[in-house]
């Protein structure tokens, strides 16, 4: 099998942030600066003809005349979460509704899900993660992007016909996802054994050049990317990038690690040892792969039989 590369884009305008949002990030997250970040990243994803799977928070792509029909501000009553979102909307919803972002969006492109509303759903009872993806209308074959990657309740997806869902990364403190950024030998993905909804491998992040961030070396990061590569190409292994758009517009810089990473990607497919692919096409390609090897499983105990037959 051939190596594959995942680039997953966590969509989210202000939702990501509400439960923190800073005056800095009130005035970065402004529909100008989203904008340009969205325009930015088509751009280079074209440039270098790489698909991507941007996964939205479901309420950024609503319009502000739906979003004021919906029954936040209930909801904010016991998910606290929301409560900045409610008042935003209602004052000028600037940064939180983004039904722009999917204009420029096509095949090879996927449009996937990330979450609703943004709120966790660790912090969430099935009940109240059920009433949630009721509040938007859902496409069947669709990929999910848990907020915060924060894994809960993965049963419930199954009944909105979600294809797989992105894992959640190994827990670990600030400063010791910093010091990996660091880290030469960072291995690539296996693939995760077959189920419904599939587990897409959990990735690695963009390193988002803000705060001490900033420290972590452009050449480095493009190295680190190179040799993880080189190391699926040689494995057949998964290698799988996230980052947010968001970060292009608090953190400019953003987009030249990006564009360094995608551009050793670009390298390796254009020499033919790597395939990219969007979550759904890992999903369903991880779903032919379980059926060819079920029915060579069925083959070879099929044989076994005819040859133990008096």
């Amino acid at each position: 099998m051939t190596a594959r590369f995942i680039l997953s884009l966590d969509c989210e305008g202000k939702w990501g942030v509400a439960d923190r949002l800073t005056p800095a990030f009130d005035r970065a997250l402004s529909e100008a600066n989203l904008r340009a970040a969205y325009a930015a990243i088509a751009r280079l994803l074209a440039e270098l003809d790489i698909a991507a799977t941007y996964s939205f928070v479901g309420c950024f792509v609503l319009p502000a005349y739906e979003l004021r029909r919906l029954p936040l501000r209930a909801i904010a009553a016991e998910l606290p979460y929301l409560a900045t979102a409610v008042e935003g909307i209602a004052a000028r919803a600037e940064g939180w509704t983004g039904d722009w972002a999917l204009d420029a969006i096509a095949p090879p492109h996927e449009i996937g899900l990330h979450g609703v509303t943004h709120v966790p759903w660790t912090s969430m009872t099935a009940a109240q993660a059920l009433r949630e993806m009721a509040l938007v209308p859902l496409h069947p074959g669709m990929t999910f992007t848990f907020p915060r990657n924060q894994v809960a309740h993965p049963q419930i997806l199954e009944e909105f016909d979600i294809l797989g869902y992105r894992a959640a990364p190994r827990p670990r403190s600030r400063l010791r996802s910093l010091a990996s950024e660091f880290d030469l030998g960072v291995p690539p993905d296996a693939d995760a054994p077959m189920r419904t909804p599939q587990i897409i491998p959990a990735g690695h992040f963009v390193n988002w050049p803000s705060g001490p961030r900033r420290l972590v070396p452009l050449d480095l990061t493009r190295v680190r990317a190179r040799l993880m590569l080189e190391r699926a190409a040689d494995t057949s292994r998964v290698v799988h990038y996230w980052s947010h758009p968001e970060n292009i517009a608090t953190a400019p810089q953003t987009l030249a690690v990006l564009r360094a990473i995608l551009r050793e990607v670009a390298r390796l497919r254009d020499r033919g040892r790597l395939v990219v692919v969007t979550q759904s096409e890992y999903c369903l390609e991880r779903a032919r792969e379980d059926a060819r090897t079920a029915g060579a499983g069925a083959l070879s105990r099929g044989d076994a039989m005819a040859a133990a037959a008096p």
